[in-house]
């Protein structure tokens, strides 16, 4: 007997999802490079249209929104801990999780819309962030 998936499953399912793309792409930070940041927000991008459509398909009345917010939180829980201890220490990676908030929000947008247009406007907009916003957020740190 197969149990149906719920609205509650699916954001739950979503935050650990997101939980477990965190640790594995983590290590993407130790790069002094953009590597990070386009590691991790296509990651989290692909996560969220992913678990969006998936998820719709299963339960029509998910909320995409409150999908990405489940991303957003899942993908915070280790960060908000680390950066409350530490803030300073951490205070160079802080764009990397800007970058992915902003990647996941996208995904939303893009999913909603599915107009080819809004996936071209996201991938400029995150290829910006990504590489100008890394390289002078990376000047200001160490500069």
């Amino acid at each position: 007997m197969k149990k149906e998936l719920t609205k509650t499953g699916a954001y739950w399912l979503s935050f650990l999802f997101s939980i477990l793309l965190f640790l594995i792409v983590c290590w993407s930070a130790a790069f002094q490079d953009t590597t990070a940041y386009w590691v991790e927000s296509l990651g989290y991008f692909l996560l969220t249209y992913i678990c969006i459509d998936e998820f719709s398909k299963r339960k029509s009345d998910v909320n995409p929104w409150m999908i990405g917010f489940a991303v957003i939180l899942g993908q915070m829980v280790f960060q908000i801990p680390i950066r409350a201890v530490d803030f300073w220490g951490s205070y160079g990676s802080l764009m990397i999780a800007v970058s992915c908030i902003l990647a996941t929000i996208l995904a939303v947008f893009c999913y909603k819309d599915k107009r080819p247009y809004t996936f071209i406007l996201s991938y400029v907009v995150m290829s910006l962030f990504n590489s100008c916003m890394a390289d002078m957020w990376s000047k200001y740190v160490l500069g």
